[in-house]
């Protein structure tokens, strides 16, 4: 009986042994494999990419041409209008030295640009219209006075370079202008235009010959 007791506990303690023996192996093959498993996760795996949002571009605003716009009182809409119409003429009449002719067109052709605005801002399209016409025609005026005055003699570089700013400043506000008018009325506008842009280009040429 004693031998047959201690072949018991004998293959008991084999069996025990065999099982711990299993158990760890297991242990130690299940750590070794989530350790690979996390090892190719971080270096195969592509790692996850943030969509970076599309910057808005930036819309750099054009820079304005550094002239200042007389304030053009009241506007042709006004009964008292007519009456300051006839004092311009009677102050351009009165006034004889061609520098300060084309100074005194300039300042109408200003007021009338600032007056046409205000009437297409009011919603006077037409109206307005007809009083930007007018108010280019009086810088066309301007121009062709200096280039009188330059033949009399008299010192014109300071009056070219108003006017060239001049010129400048009338296609910059008619060109905000037609933005703010519909299809038709653009091409009124446009046309207006041209009253400027060829001034300007005149001045540029008598710059040259200065």
């Amino acid at each position: 009986m004693g031998k047959i007791k201690e072949k018991l506990t004998a293959k008991n303690f084999l069996l025990v042994f065999t099982s711990l023996v299993f158990a760890s192996v297991v242990l130690v093959t299940s750590v070794m494999g989530a350790t690979n498993q996390s090892f190719l996760s971080a270096k195969v795996l592509p790692a996850k990419t943030t969509t970076m949002p599309t910057p808005t571009p930036t819309i750099t605003p054009q820079p304005k041409v550094d002239y200042f716009l007389q304030y053009p009182g009241i506007l042709p809409d006004n009964f008292l209008y007519p009456l300051k119409m006839f004092r311009d003429r009677i102050l351009l009449w009165l006034t004889t030295d061609p520098v300060k002719r084309a100074e005194k067109l300039l300042l109408f052709a200003d007021k009338r640009l600032g007056a046409g605005r205000a009437l297409i801002e009011g919603g006077k399209t037409q109206l307005g219209i007809d009083t930007l016409t007018k108010g280019e025609k009086y810088l066309e005026q301007a121009i062709n006075q200096a280039e009188k005055a330059k033949q009399a003699g008299k010192e014109t570089t300071g009056l070219y370079e108003k006017l060239a700013k001049a010129s400048l400043k009338h296609q910059e506000v008619l060109g905000e202008l037609v933005l703010k008018v519909p299809g038709e009325t653009q091409a009124i506008i446009n046309e207006v235009m041209k009253y400027p842009q060829a001034g300007y280009e005149k001045i540029i040429k008598i710059f040259e010959q200065l």
